[in-house]
């Protein structure tokens, strides 16, 4: 064999066979574990700040409708009329779903920086456009396009995330990313309060301040978001690393789950993918989560205004410490999934939390502990969507395999947005009380889903155990329960 070889499937990256034993093996032990700790915070530093940020905007863009409703949007645009509400807030998903899948093989074909950058200045532009229109229908066709650009950034975010590390060092990463953007957003209906306040000053009306301005800020932030995202670790474009550090983490990626070489998204792929039972069941399980998290987002504010007698500007302050509770509580929870290598049983924990919490909102009579309920509520349904987020992505291996999962398992967050606006209803109003049965019914089928992909996954392992099949075709995988 040479003394020089190249490393990568995809690179022409030459380096010495002493340093790719580093890569692969390590020399020093302790010299190993320094060299990894900086390779991966380089990763960290680089890889989630501004994904976070980025969907921090995503979320804000989609959910400050919540708030402009509250502000007198309805009122002016006539969505108080029948049923304009849940169809204008429906619209959204039907291009989410659709565009799921086709968006993760545009991520390949453009490549990260680009295909990312472009979604969020495009998504930017049309809630901006918001802000000027004077009919429902102007603004059920905007969310419908808001669903088409937006449909391909989470997805696209996992899938890059996930790409970057080991099976148990997902969890806790994706939780940082989604959580932190879901706290984050939340303190935008705080902004939003403020932004209302320019209708005292100009003729507009404040709910238009809402989209006009955070609409601009997410065309600025697009922007400059294409000099800093990365690519996937295969590019040479990741110059960021040096090119022995990006043969390290290419060869802990190839040693945790196989060498993965970087596939088309083909038809026979999504046919292949899509005939596994796994996606599908991940599916109903951050379905159920999506449900909860839709569910509070746009209606969190209306039951405290209206079920629970708030004032305006107690609704808006009082939807935010909700969602910090839900980032500590995930994290813990992701942070002990990772140490013991499990995600089924926090998914069933998960789930019941919001069962709880969901009860607690709908069933009680005083204001305070109805509100104490929204905290188990929000926490669960964050907890659920980034643990089911880490145990597919454990599960699923290939590259383009798993970017089909993702997709499919994502596309479901879209039919889980659908659900929560059609159920609760502007005939519930104020406690939307059928609503917040329905989001307790599919988190009872969620845990029951979790726990029979528990056993079946367990199954498999012994089965491989004794030799009789190959988990994924890859010998010595299994599956993370």
């Amino acid at each position: 064999m040479d003394d020089k070889y190249s490393i990568s499937h995809h690179d022409n990256i030459d380096m010495s066979k002493e340093e790719v034993d580093r890569a692969e093996t390590g020399g020093n032990e302790q010299q190993d574990a320094q060299f990894e700790k900086r390779v991966l915070r380089k990763v960290d530093l680089r890889l989630l700040p501004i994904l976070g940020c980025l969907y921090t905007i995503a979320l804000v863009d989609r959910s400050n409708v919540a708030v402009a409703r509250i502000s007198g949007m309805d009122e002016d645009l006539g969505l108080d009329q029948g049923s304009r509400a849940s169809v204008s807030l429906m619209v959204f998903f039907i291009g989410y779903i659709i565009f799921e899948i086709p968006s993760n093989a545009f991520i390949h074909k453009l490549g990260a920086a680009n295909w990312l950058a472009f979604l969020a200045v495009a998504w930017g532009l049309v809630s901006l456009g918001i802000g000027f229109l004077h009919n429902w229908q102007g603004f059920a066709v905007l969310r419908s396009l808001l669903g088409v650009f937006e449909a391909g950034f989470f997805p696209g975010c996992v899938y890059l995330v996930s790409s970057w590390y080991r099976r148990y060092e997902v969890q806790k990463r994706m939780a940082g990313f989604f959580l932190t953007a879901s706290a984050l957003s939340a303190f935008a209906n705080i902004l939003a309060y403020g932004l209302i306040q320019i209708s005292k000053h100009h003729s507009y009306k404040g709910w238009r301040w809402i989209f006009i301005i955070e609409g601009a800020i997410t065309v600025v932030a697009g922007i400059g978001s294409w000099f800093i995202i990365v690519d996937f670790p295969d590019s040479s474009a990741n110059t960021f690393l040096t090119p022995e550090e990006r043969a390290f983490v290419k060869a802990r990626l190839a040693a945790d789950r196989g060498p993965e070489e970087r596939e088309k998204v083909t038809l026979k792929v999504i046919a292949k993918t899509a005939a596994d039972w796994k996606p599908w069941a991940f599916s109903l399980m951050y379905a159920a989560g999506a449900v909860g998290v839709y569910a509070f987002l746009f209606f969190l504010p209306l039951i405290l205004r209206g079920g629970l007698g708030y004032s305006l500007e107690m609704s808006f302050i009082l939807s935010t410490p909700p969602s910090i509770f839900s980032v500590i509580e995930a994290m813990t929870i992701s942070w002990l999934a990772d140490k013991m290598k499990m995600r089924g049983p926090f998914v069933v924990f998960q789930g019941l939390i919001g069962i709880i919490g969901l009860c607690m909102t709908g069933f009680l009579d005083s204001p305070t502990p109805r509100y104490i309920g929204t905290f188990l509520g929000v926490a669960g349904a964050n907890g659920l969507v980034v643990t089911t987020l880490a145990w597919q992505a454990n599960n699923i291996v290939g590259d383009s395999r798993r970017a089909v999962s993702t997709a499919i398992l994502i596309s479901m967050s879209g039919v889980g947005g659908i659900y929560s606006s059609m159920v609760f209803r502007q005939q519930d109003a104020p406690n939307y009380l059928p609503g917040i049965i329905a989001v307790m019914a599919i988190n009872v089928a969620a845990v029951l889903v979790a726990i029979v992909t528990m056993v079946l996954l367990r199954w498999q392992n012994q089965r491989a155990d004794k030799g009789e099949v190959l988990c994924e075709d890859r010998e010595g995988f299994r599956y993370t329960l």
